[in-house]
């Protein structure tokens, strides 16, 4: 595996883990709308990101 794959798909489940941890941070709870919502943010990263140059 590239190390640019590594580190797009590291961002991306970052991200996914972000959203409702930010969101439990915040109001002590999260619920499945921000679940789903981190997953769907992330996913449209891996999917839809960013690629670089192959190096």
């Amino acid at each position: 595996m590239r190390f640019s794959v590594a580190i797009h798909r590291l961002i991306s489940v970052s991200i996914a883990v972000a959203i409702p941890m930010a969101v439990y941070v915040v109001n002590g709870a999260a619920g499945w709308e921000f679940i789903v919502l981190g997953a769907a943010v992330g996913f449209a990263y891996w999917y839809w990101g960013p690629a670089w140059p192959s190096l």
